[in-house]
């Protein structure tokens, strides 16, 4: 393996390493093409200091699997996976849950996006719930299934609205180092890109963030979570197994910033989000407690 540089960086206490030149893929088996050059960029978060944690006191949501932007401020979406079943959780009410909308049974259910007056909700299997009339309480609910199978166990969610297609993110067998691909699904056509959108490279995560003494070494990046950044466009993808937070160019896909997330604030990463400034936000579920949703300041200039 042959990285032309890697260099550290310390933001905020958090390890980020920035790739400006790697000849990794060409010696990895689960790698494709070359990378050339990455634009570099600092990670505008102090991901060791987040400025608002929420806890879930409900059950319910000790299990969140997701989460997303409403159009009402402080407002978000999220579902456990066991139940097909959407909560509003108001972060400006600790956390309060303000609206319950039941569109399914059992399942296991790993996403919601909500896209203008429509939500969105993934299964893992890679059937995609579009669920429309839901103020009234008797929501309407279309189901889109997709090449996708049980085996790729979709986890992350994601509104590109510069595509106007929703992205979902597989997480594939953790334990394994295959590619995690990230495709389209169009909501004009209701169709999924044929090809990939994006396709991470695990053995290309574990060059920039090496394994600590904490980390399960039979384990790889395996995507939990997928958000658009509503200021810069670029792809944030979060991966419980390692816990491991990836910034995509969302032209070429390639990383631009690899960055370690701190167990001890967040246990088990499986949502991210962003309010309309670029403030982050991340749910973990409750391994040991209660879920939680935790927000990160957005530095503009850095």
């Amino acid at each position: 393996m042959n990285l032309t540089q890697i260099l550290p960086l310390s933001i905020g206490g958090a390890c980020v390493l920035l790739l400006f030149s790697a000849q990794c893929r060409q010696q990895t088996p689960s790698v494709a093409a070359p990378v050339t050059s990455i634009p570099v960029v600092p990670l505008p978060y102090d991901l060791n200091a987040p400025s608002l944690t929420i806890s879930l006191a409900t059950e319910d949501l000790k299990e969140i699997s997701a989460l997303s932007p409403t159009s009402e401020p402080g407002v978000f979406l999220a579902v456990s996976d066991e139940r097909g079943e959407i909560f509003f959780v108001d972060t400006r009410k600790d956390g309060a849950i303000t609206k319950r909308v039941l569109f399914r049974g059992k399942g296991d259910f790993e996403g919601v996006e909500m896209v203008g007056d429509r939500i969105f909700c993934l299964k893992s299997n890679g059937i995609v719930f579009e669920i429309s009339n839901w103020q009234n309480g008797t929501p309407e609910v279309q189901e889109y299934p997709t090449m996708l199978q049980k085996e790729n166990d979709l986890e992350g969610l994601g509104y590109d609205p510069g595509r106007n297609a929703l992205l979902l993110a597989c997480k594939e067998n953790p334990e394994s180092d295959v590619d995690r691909r990230i495709f389209a699904f169009d909501l004009g056509t209701h169709q999924l890109s044929a090809a990939p959108m994006y396709t991470i490279h695990p053995q290309e995560v574990n060059a920039l963030v090496p394994y600590n003494d904490e980390d399960k070494k039979q384990h790889f990046f395996s995507s939990s979570g997928v958000a658009v950044h509503p200021l810069t466009q670029d792809v944030y993808v979060i991966s419980t197994a390692l816990k491991r937070l990836l910034v995509l160019d969302h032209g070429s896909g390639q990383i631009r910033v690899a960055a370690r997330l701190k167990k001890s604030i967040l246990p088990q990463p499986e949502g991210i989000s962003f309010d309309p400034e670029g403030n982050l936000y991340i749910s973990t579920e409750g391994k040991t407690s209660e879920g939680a949703i935790l927000k990160f300041l957005y530095r503009s200039g850095q």
